[in-house]
């Protein structure tokens, strides 16, 4: 019996096709680990997201907030221009999230709308004290070890937004991290290569006593504190802020108190462990006096 080839026929409909998905959505939805390069592409994405989805930020700022080179920065946002998740600001040398990805960006990056009750603890907290205020929750997840996600920033100086998002992937560098450290379970401090994370033992008293961590960088100062509910780390709550006024022991110890205040707050009903009645006990305890050593 002979066979006759008979050339396939499309429709005009035949000539549209889906938009292919890059691969490395590909392999994230299949639950596959992303390439390091992708890795660091989400994690500008992120950094873009947690210092404000609805402005433009400087390439510097992204890199520093990202723990990245420049250059290197640049050639990733580059890189997500093309697939048209950023563009350019109207600054030189700025970007920012494109209207077409914000809706999709908090799928693929774990962003979370925050609480009312978030808003307005962070929000009630920097008209107290004029202070950058950030809202950190911990997280584990195998393969991303213990990390800090950015749930929410005030912050009244836009040149203070990269170091009060505290976006340093090692905890032990940054305010909120070190809090975090100090309270968070032993079993689960650790990083994406399953390392544990510590702090030396004089760190992690000083912090424990005080119920501050503190550091400092050139001309910036953060406070955090933790957010306990119980026994349990719910949060880390910070202040950030011009290094100057934290020189004064005076504006230190306020500062200090109020962020633990705003904690205990935070903590809502429950047998929170830091207390309004707790913080004023501690008003005679000058944050400036804590071993620099410990906290720089």
């Amino acid at each position: 019996m002979s066979s006759i080839n008979v050339t396939p026929r499309f429709s005009s409909s035949a000539s549209w096709a889906p938009p292919a998905v890059p691969p490395v959505l590909a392999a994230v939805s299949d639950g596959r680990q992303p390439p390091q390069s992708a890795s660091r592409g989400f994690r500008v994405i992120r950094v873009l997201l947690s210092l404000g989805a609805g402005q433009e930020h400087q390439l510097a700022d992204i890199a520093r907030a990202a723990g990245l080179q420049p250059s290197h920065a640049s050639k990733l946002l580059k890189a997500a221009a093309l697939e048209r998740l950023v563009e350019h600001g109207a600054r030189r040398g700025a970007y920012r999230i494109t209207r077409e990805a914000a809706p999709l960006l908090p799928t693929l990056v774990g962003a979370r709308t925050t609480t009312s009750a978030v808003q307005d603890v962070v929000g009630g907290l920097r008209e107290e004290t004029g202070l950058a205020v950030a809202w950190h929750e911990p997280h584990f997840r195998p393969g991303l070890g213990l990390h800090l996600t950015l749930v929410e920033l005030a912050c009244p100086r836009p040149e203070l937004r990269a170091a009060a998002a505290q976006q340093d992937e090692d905890l032990r560098t940054t305010a909120a991290g070190r809090a975090a450290l100090a309270y968070a379970p032993a079993e689960l401090a650790a990083t994406a290569d399953d390392q544990a994370l510590s702090l030396p033992v004089t760190t992690l008293e000083t912090i424990r006593a005080a119920r501050i961590a503190l550091r400092r960088s050139p001309g910036v100062c953060t406070l955090a504190t933790p957010v306990m509910r119980g026994p349990h780390l719910i949060a880390v709550l910070s202040l950030t802020g011009a290094d100057g006024p934290f020189h004064e022991p005076l504006r230190a110890q306020e500062f200090a108190v109020l962020l633990r205040r705003a904690a205990a707050r935070a903590a809502g009903p429950g047998p929170a462990v830091s207390s309004p009645a707790r913080s004023a006990h501690h008003l005679t305890s000058s944050t400036a006096n804590l071993p620099e050593r410990h906290l720089a």
